[in-house]
């Protein structure tokens, strides 16, 4: 399963995770480890004209105004999130 938005196409983020004392002398430096963010994603669903569709949003899209007129059914998904998903059939 991927870890990306459908809507928006965030996706992971990958930086340091740090530790004090974030200065001093060098033996006593902030070790940095790397780390990955990982977006907030929840799965939602939408009702459509086609039917349900089940979408992975991140919460900060799940609050903006845009996709609140989604859910309510003021405005149309797009066409290529209306699609089911056709990843579960082997392809040969």
């Amino acid at each position: 399963m991927s870890r990306v938005c459908q809507v928006s196409g965030v996706g992971p983020l990958k930086g340091h995770r740090r530790r004090h004392p974030h200065s001093g002398a060098w033996n006593l430096r902030a070790p940095k480890k790397n780390h990955t963010f990982l977006p907030n994603l929840q799965i939602v669903t939408v009702n459509t004209p086609e039917g349900k569709v089940r979408l992975k949003v991140t919460t900060s899209v799940m609050t903006s105004e845009k996709f609140q007129e989604y859910l309510t059914g003021t405005r149309p998904l797009p066409k290529e999130l209306t699609k089911k998903s056709r990843q579960h059939i082997k392809k040969k």
